[in-house]
């Protein structure tokens, strides 16, 4: 990186050995330190693409960064990248898809809600439903309701507090939780957003939760009365063996690092704990190594875990062992340090899975190795509700593929059309046969009707 910052690139894009380089090594210096402490290492050549790009500016946004600033330094990334590519110490990379600047302002976008007239409230409580949505749930709600549970929980609230902003095209207030304010953003987002019905079931049911609390402390007149939405329940999905080949073919491919560790030893390691035990992503990332025996039994501790009711014990393959113990890193408790944001681990997955030729979809992700795991479990003999630690076999059976599983289907024992009929005329004898095997089925689907009732 000290030798690039010797180059800069001409007003025709061609690199130049530029005069001097005082103020531009300050600049890159400061990009480079604020990679570090992400990374906690040092920014490589290799490091001038897209992904890092985008991750870095992810950050700088975060940290309040003016569009400015960004702009700077993404033209640092475009030039740099371009230097490099010239001098052959990298690949060229297409900076296209990066926005810095909205290219619509949110507060016109949508439907303008009028603020609440607050003089229908009693006056005692005029001042509470006048209080923005936001500062409620920091002081009062989360306080009360959310003790306990993870940040990732009060994140969910804070994105449909901002959803509803959105729509309202101000800040919301606790006024704004009503019968008429909150259906009809429902609505829209039913009507006017590609959200599926089940992320739409979501935000009813955090903003109801708000609003269930505010009329409980007596803020507002009225409580929810929206019913939930239906939501289509899809069929599960797993990968193919062949699918999962060719995505940890992927993971071995990968290029670049994940913190200190390479990505291509990274994502395998990861893919097989998984895998080993079909634990969530979440539960996955905070495991220790002294969380895993000499033996190779690994305890997936119980604060972890959805629920965090209990600890849970899995047995890993020899070569998961091998792969966890590929990327030991000293001084780091973790065995899967992830030094980005949260939702950068899904951009990168989802790099993966098109370098592997998998759908990279939301149904695709790391969640759906679970129910591979899951399937493939319960298709050998195993019980998948006490692997996924389920208190419900319903719930098991929206993990439960039934083309791993072999459930029975009507193709498998069902006469075809004009079979059993040719066969009475004909006298065939395999005609009991068939019916026998027919009232069989019928009788067995009656008793798993019974037995998921009870």
């Amino acid at each position: 990186m000290k030798n690039l910052i010797r180059y800069a690139l001409s007003k025709d894009g061609v690199a130049v050995l530029r005069k001097g380089s005082g103020q531009h090594a300050i600049f890159t210096q400061g990009i480079m330190d604020d990679f570090f402490d992400v990374t906690k290492r040092k920014m490589e050549v290799t490091d001038l693409n897209l992904d890092i790009a985008n991750m870095m500016l992810s950050r700088w946004k975060r940290l309040g960064m003016d569009s400015k600033a960004l702009g700077y330094r993404l033209r640092w990334f475009i030039e740099r990248n371009s230097i490099a590519a010239q001098l052959g110490w990298t690949t060229a990379d297409d900076f296209s898809s990066i926005t810095i600047v909205r290219t619509t302002d949110w507060r016109q976008s949508r439907s303008n809600v009028p603020t609440p007239d607050l003089r229908a409230v009693k006056k005692s409580s005029a001042a509470k439903a006048g209080m923005p949505l936001i500062d409620y749930f920091e002081t009062h709600y989360r306080p009360a309701r959310l003790v306990g549970k993870s940040p990732r929980t009060a994140t969910l609230y804070r994105q449909v507090i901002a959803a509803f902003a959105k729509y309202l095209g101000r800040a919301p207030l606790v006024a704004d939780l009503n019968p008429k304010t909150v259906p009809d953003w429902l609505q829209w987002l039913l009507d006017n957003t590609e959200l599926a019905a089940a992320t739409v079931e979501k935000d009813r049911t955090h903003i109801c939760a708000l609003w269930t609390f505010a009329a409980k402390k007596g803020w507002l007149a009225e409580f929810p009365d929206i019913r939930p939405i239906p939501c289509p329940e899809r069929v599960p999905d797993a990968w193919t063996d062949d699918e999962l080949l060719r995505l940890f073919r992927a993971c071995q491919s990968a290029r670049g690092r994940i913190g200190k560790v390479k990505a291509n030893q990274y994502w395998p390691a990861l893919l097989s704990v998984i895998y080993d035990t079909g634990e969530r992503i979440g539960a996955v990332l905070e495991i220790r190594r002294d969380d895993i025996d000499a033996q190779g039994w690994l305890t997936v501790r119980g604060e972890h875990r959805k629920g965090k009711t209990r600890d849970k014990r899995f047995k890993l393959r020899p070569e998961t062992i091998e792969r966890v113990e590929a990327i030991r890193v000293f001084a780091q408790e973790r065995v899967f340090e992830w030094p980005y944001s949260d939702g950068y681990l899904w951009t990168k997955f989802g790099k993966i899975l098109e370098a592997a030729g998998l759908p990279n979809n939301r149904r695709s992700k790391l969640h759906k190795i679970r129910r591979t795991t899951a399937s493939n479990f319960e298709a050998a003999g195993g019980n998948a509700t006490a692997l996924l630690d389920h208190q419900h076999r319903r719930t098991t059976k929206r993990y439960l593929d039934p083309r791993v599983v072999k459930e029975t289907q009507p193709a498998d024992i069902l006469p075809g059309i004009g079979e059993l009929a040719k066969a009475i005329l004909d006298g065939n004898e395999n005609n009991d046969r068939m019916v026998s095997e027919f009232r069989a089925f019928l009788e067995a689907k009656q008793a798993r009707n019974q037995s998921d009732r009870n």
